[in-house]
């Protein structure tokens, strides 16, 4: 009998940071990756009394209504969720799933297109227009209110217009203009719709010409990041870019 030969050791654990960028995120990851920002601003509004809750917040109002608009039951309810989060968390990591270092990879990258989104869209203005977008900014709100205000717009904003919009829209149209224009077209009109709520409602910016043209780009790049990299890193890249801008003096 030849001999055998010796047993292959078993492959090394890929590190966060490889695991990261062998692919786009996936929906199970994302959901964990952005329960954060949902539980930041939840207890944000909370603790502000509903004040500056998303205008395209749905998912809030729809979990104070099954909560019979009750107190109580809201924190149950809050309570509840961040109890299954985290017995997820230690069920994914006793698996080799999931680990908390997975995070750090994501806000890293999420951090770097923040960090350059704005510039990449003033270069580009400028060298296609004569436009100089002037944009309301922060300036003023407490650190607190900012980080409550960006976690709502990048979580619901993204869920919303990249999510619902993009991805609604480009599985509706495929069938009628093929995968590639579809995803297109998509992208295009979520783009638009994204910069246009800026506009729309009560507490809406005014509406200018160039503060429309950097929106929607500035939606353009969320629906790259979100086609090409998934939803955690489009909705942290949101969130980041308007703690950036918020915080401005």
């Amino acid at each position: 009998m030849p001999p055998q030969p010796p047993p292959k050791p078993p492959p090394r654990p890929q590190s966060p940071l490889v695991r990261h960028f062998t692919g786009r995120i996936d929906a199970f990851a994302s959901a964990i990756l952005v329960f954060p920002l949902f539980l930041t601003y939840q207890l944000g509004i909370l603790s502000r009394g509903g004040r500056g809750q998303n205008g395209v917040d749905f998912v809030t109002r729809a979990l104070i209504e099954l909560c019979e608009r009750d107190l109580g039951n809201y924190l149950v309810t809050l309570g509840g969720l961040t109890l299954t989060y985290a017995a997820i968390l230690v069920l994914l990591r006793r698996r080799g799933a999931f680990s908390v270092g997975d995070f750090l990879p994501m806000l890293a990258e999420s951090a770097f297109y923040a960090g350059t989104m704005g510039t990449l869209i003033l270069l580009l203005i400028q060298r296609f227009t004569d436009i100089v977008p002037r944009l309301a900014i922060g300036g003023g709100i407490a650190p607190v209110d900012v980080l409550v205000i960006s976690a709502g717009a990048g979580l619901h904003e993204e869920l919303i217009f990249r999510l619902f919009g993009m991805a609604g829209l480009g599985w509706l149209l495929a069938g009628l203009t093929g995968p590639r224009r579809a995803w297109l077209a998509a992208l295009l009109l979520s783009s638009l719709l994204f910069s246009l709520a800026h506009h729309v409602g009560p507490v809406a910016e005014p509406f200018t010409f160039d503060a429309f043209v950097y929106r929607a780009l500035a939606g353009a790049f969320f629906g790259l990041v979100y086609h090409l990299r998934g939803f955690a890193v489009a909705a942290w890249t949101h969130a980041l870019y308007d703690v950036y801008v918020l915080s401005l003096t």
